[in-house]
């Protein structure tokens, strides 16, 4: 019966979220429990192993959906300075190989070992695959020190990151405060909104404005006076600030009059309008409306004109009462068609990333070729592409349950795979102690200058730093933990600002590892 791998595959996810729900002092596996059910079954059937394409298209499918929504937050990391996180993994692979290179000598592990254990304690197995390619016929004994390097690869990362996560909890954001202002501290006559907004430094959206018996949404170039009474969203502390600065809160029951003008939350599933910004969706110029927030999964936050919609975002738009029906129209406002995805624009961006995967690359000095593999390949242009938003009227996003769910499937059938495939290798690779010791150094030293440099820059951002340790350990079951923690977004900026990076790093650096050992 256990002669089917794909039986075997589902047996591994589904022991393994069992086991990932196992909590000791509020430390559990999480989805990482899926790798280590996948050792057992490996070890107990030896002789049934995965076909490797389903392996990488677990991961590839994994690295595509979080680089798609993680995008615009990794430019925008970037562009505020994160561009400093590209100097950890030069760093912290270098220290690994440096180690690695002493463990070697010191220990008297073989180069052919050293270099899989070296690939093992960084969890990569494109940096493997260059191993075994570069080595030959010894190939196999850098698969061993692979699969004994390995586990401690993932262990001992999650183990570092269990302590500083036991307080963090998963976070959906600050929730956002409305409250009605009448104005009375206008000084410049006249000044649009979007003035007062820059020369005060309001954080806050206007959505309504309340003068006589009128009532109209509030843009950006709309003009309020002295004696109106203006509805504004924000988090508290910044409505507390705009209300200090307007004039006094208004004690009346504005917020809640839908005589005139109405409002409501419309999902996001029509594709003429998905990846386009508020400004070019022009709500406010066609239907005299307004985007006062927007949810995108669990969290609320302020839009502005330039804020791009996702497909499966929920809009609360504030417009006169007989448009309503005609801008939920416009945007969709489909449960059904907000949930499914594009299977073109998906396809095909899958299948550039694998292409650009098998694209050679040439080192300097003669040290030889590589590919990076169809999963950098597929974050690589889920990144481009996620940045892109559209290419005329292709739309690359995913909405965020589909991006959710795709990315949890992929995770789980690489980790099962994995799993089964190290399994069967420990029949074959008796435990070596010195590779061992030397693996659980690597990682050691990787981890923790990794967390070091991390802190220096992030400060005590305990889930960014996770992310960037697991994206430098290319290691979706450290992020699987991290995510389980802390959320998405905070860990999920991390893990893209370096993975790419260090993705071709590891493959790199294995070949120069054998070079020093040949020298």
């Amino acid at each position: 019966m256990f002669n089917n791998p794909l039986l075997l595959v589902c047996l591994a996810i589904g022991c393994g979220a069992l086991l990932g729900r196992i909590s000791f002092k509020k430390v559990s596996l999480g989805v990482a429990g899926v790798l280590f059910a996948g050792v057992m079954w490996g070890y107990l059937v030896p002789t049934v192993k995965p076909p490797d394409a389903l392996s990488t298209f677990g991961l590839a499918l994994f690295v595509y959906a979080i680089g798609l929504s993680s995008s615009d937050l990794l430019f925008d990391t970037w562009s505020h300075g994160g561009w400093r996180y590209i100097l950890i993994p030069p760093v912290a692979i270098g220290a690994a190989l440096g180690v690695n290179v002493a463990a070697s000598h010191l220990l008297n592990i073989p180069a052919s070992t050293a270099a899989g254990v070296f690939a093992g304690a960084l969890t990569n197995t494109p940096s493997l695959a260059a191993a075994t390619t570069a080595l030959g016929p010894k190939g196999a004994e850098a698969t061993l020190g692979y699969a004994i390097a390995y586990p401690l690869g993932v262990l001992i990362p999650i183990l570092m990151l269990s302590w500083p996560f036991r307080r963090e909890t998963p976070g959906v954001g600050d929730s956002l405060a409305s409250v009605a202002i009448v104005v009375c501290n206008i000084k410049e006559p006249g000044e649009a909104v979007a003035g007062l907004q820059e020369r005060y430094s309001l954080s806050v959206r206007f959505a309504r404005c309340v003068r006589g018996n009128e009532q109209f949404a509030i843009s950006g170039y709309s003009v309020i006076k002295n004696g109106d009474i203006v509805t504004i969203v924000g988090l508290l502390d910044d409505v507390r600030n705009a209300t200090q600065i307007l004039g006094v809160e208004c004690t009346g029951d504005v917020l809640h009059d839908r005589s005139q003008l109405d409002y409501r939350r419309i999902f996001v599933s029509n594709p003429a309008v998905c990846g386009k910004t508020l400004r070019q969706v022009g709500l406010f110029r066609n239907y005299e409306g307004i985007v006062t927030r927007i949810r995108r999964g669990d969290r609320d936050f302020i839009p502005n004109a330039e804020t791009t919609i996702m497909p499966g975002d929920r809009l609360r738009v504030i417009a006169p009462r007989e448009h309503l029906a005609a801008i939920s129209k416009y945007i969709g406002d489909s449960y059904h068609e907000a949930s499914e995805f594009n299977i073109l624009t998906f396809g095909l961006g899958l299948a550039m990333g694998i292409a650009l995967g098998t694209v050679v690359v040439t080192l300097p000095m003669g040290i030889g070729t590589f590919e990076i593999g169809p999963v950098a390949g597929c974050l690589l242009a889920a990144l481009i592409l996620g940045a892109l938003g559209r290419t005329g009227p292709l739309t690359w996003y995913l909405p965020y349950g589909a991006s959710m769910s795709l990315r949890q499937l992929g995770l789980v059938v690489f980790l099962a795979c994995a799993g089964i495939k190290a399994g069967a290798l420990l029949h074959s690779a008796p435990i070596n102690l010195s590779a061992l010791i030397a693996g659980a150094c690597v990682t050691t030293v990787a981890s923790l200058v990794t967390i070091a440099m991390a802190r220096m820059i992030a400060g005590k951002s305990w889930p960014f730093i996770g992310g960037v340790l697991s994206g430098l350990q290319t290691q979706p079951a450290v992020l699987g933990f991290a995510v389980g923690r802390c959320g998405n977004d905070r860990v999920e900026a991390g893990y893209t600002a370096v993975f790419p990076l260090s993705m071709l790093l590891k493959i790199v650096f294995v070949q120069i590892f054998l070079l020093i050992m040949e020298s």
